[in-house]
């Protein structure tokens, strides 16, 4: 292995490469014996800083907050973890910046603030496993996501949230073996095991937590699995077989003088059992060692406990406040800009309403007028200027040249034949035949003993519309002028007024007499009652 690496330094130093470079004095660092580890660390990252490359800033702090985690160093451990954290933020790497979170989630379960690092880890496990299919060089999502749910699944247990654990382990074992990583699942069965004793449920305790330390395939010492055998032991009333397991965790300590605060208990039950059993020499060297434990704990947890509150949390508040303002203000102007917009189109169509109700006055106005001088004057003068014609008009030549001239505007048609049809279609205005709902061209033609095609040129060319629309607006004007006579017809609704004015349907009724008066029906009835109304005052 070592000579992989050092040929990765010669060659990385060769070529000028910092970034391999860096890379390879990472990779010794993590395999190195303290204090050579520490040696490595420092190399790659007095390259990173020569650099001034934030990414491999990122990378050479937070691997040697890493090594000093490792070695129980926790406050240099946290001073760089925060600066990687940092740098992280300003290169706006997402991988990075979940990575030196979990660590901070580390620092917070070593300080016993496990629902703080819940959250923390929560956010790291499904980001990473949102990435599980990235695969960036130097970036290994996968393996934090197995790092960060085995955090989270730990925290999960610590704040009484077991049953959230079940789902979760079931899943990442069904990942694991899916992916042939099995030398993670002991690591998971143990998780089972924890999930257990906090359950109280010790007999299947320690049959996890025993299946998990045998089936383990690493140079691990695994005193998480020793600590809850001993404690579930000691819950049992099996407490010589409890003693046993903490006194593994007592002969690590005096090898190594690190001990996880998570073990104090042992030291508090060993102190317990070797005062009941009168071994006082034992009970005073364990009190001593507890003693100096809390001292070096307490230490730890002043300067660790400030330094994430305000190095870390209350960034991350300011960080999320600006966001959350930003958020705010964006939200605001949208908000602005759709209250300016509302304002606008509420006062378009206020104007737009305002000059269709003005519109609408003066078509109903102008319809009272029309229709007015249509019933009181223009009948009369037709009706006396028909009467004249039947009584002169034969189907011979016309009387006279005027008379000829006005029946003989459409080219190639008999004058005769013109007049004869205007004749017959005054009689069928004044016998209503228009308000059969069956009247068409064809029909009509047939009524008036003609052709459709002369029917629709003398039509065209008397009437100035076609056949449809000048039977339409025959219609129209007749209930027009039924409901301007007599108030009853107002009191119908508009598909009795469609019906009895000829029409097949409502639609058709409302369309047309839009389309002649440029009013609704309903608008034009609304005006007639108003008028009645204030006639009668």
């Amino acid at each position: 292995m070592w000579e992989l690496i050092y040929q990765y330094i010669q060659d990385t130093k060769k070529n000028n490469n910092e970034e391999g470079l860096l890379n390879a004095y990472k990779i010794a660092s993590v395999y190195a014996e303290h204090p050579k580890n520490f040696k490595y660390a420092d190399s790659a990252l007095n390259i990173a800083k020569k650099s001034q490359n934030a990414k491999l800033l990122t990378i050479a702090y937070l691997n040697r907050g890493i090594i000093y985690m490792d070695e129980s160093k926790h406050q240099k451990a946290l001073d760089d973890i925060l600066i990687a954290n940092q740098y992280s933020i300003k290169i706006d790497d997402e991988y990075f910046n979940n990575k030196t979170k979990y660590y901070m989630a580390q620092n917070k379960i070593y300080l016993g603030l496990y629902e703080e690092a819940n959250l923390e880890l929560n956010s790291c496990m499904i980001f990473f496993k949102d990435n599980l299919n990235n695969s960036n060089y130097g970036k290994d999502y996968q393996q934090f996501y197995i790092y960060s749910m085995m955090s989270y699944i730990d925290t999960n247990t610590r704040i009484g949230k077991q049953i959230e654990n079940t789902k979760l382990i079931k899943e990442i074992i069904y990942y694991l073996k899916k992916n042939k990583l099995d030398n993670y699942i002991p690591y998971f069965i143990s998780s089972e095991g924890t999930d257990a004793y906090y359950s109280g449920n010790y007999h299947l305790a320690i049959t996890k937590l025993s299946q998990a330390l045998r089936l383990y395939n690493d140079y691990w010492p695994h005193f998480v699995e020793v600590f809850y055998l001993g404690m579930s032991n000691w819950k049992l009333g099996k407490k010589e077989v409890a003693v046993k397991y903490f006194e593994e965790i007592d002969k690590d300590y005096n090898e190594t003088q690190k001990l996880d605060p998570q073990f104090r208990t042992a030291y508090e039950l060993l102190i317990k059992y070797n005062d009941s059993i009168g071994n006082r020499d034992k009970q005073l060297d364990y009190i001593n060692k507890l003693m100096k434990l809390d001292r070096s704990y307490e230490k730890n947890y002043k300067y660790l406990y400030t330094k994430i509150n305000k190095e870390y949390d209350t960034k991350k508040l300011i960080l999320e406040k600006n966001e959350i303002e930003s958020s705010l203000k964006t939200q605001r102007t949208i908000i602005s800009t759709i209250l300016l917009l509302t304002i606008l189109a509420t006062l378009f169509f206020w104007n737009r309403y305002n000059s269709l109700q003005k519109k609408y006055k003066e078509k109903f106005e102008e319809i009272i007028s029309i229709k007015h001088k249509k019933v009181n004057e223009v009948n009369k003068e037709l009706a006396s200027e028909i009467e004249d014609k039947k009584s002169s008009i034969s189907f011979f030549k016309p009387e006279n040249s005027f008379d000829l001239e006005f029946y003989n505007k459409i080219p190639g048609l008999n004058p005769l034949i013109v007049e004869n049809i205007l004749n017959k279609l005054e009689h069928f205005e004044k016998e209503n035949k228009f308000l059969d709902n069956q009247v068409s061209k064809t029909l009509l033609s047939e009524i008036l003993n003609t052709n459709p095609t002369y029917l629709s040129r003398i039509i065209n060319v008397y009437k100035g519309k076609n056949v449809s629309i000048y039977i339409n607006d025959l219609r129209l004007e007749y209930i027009i002028d039924l409901m301007k006579n007599d108030a009853k017809y107002l009191n119908m609704d508009v598909k009795e007024l469609a019906l009895l004015s000829g029409f097949t349907n409502t639609q058709n009724f409302s369309d047309n007499f839009q389309r002649k008066f440029e009013i609704k029906p309903s608008y034009f009835i609304k005006m007639m009652k108003e008028n009645i109304k204030t006639s009668s005052l």
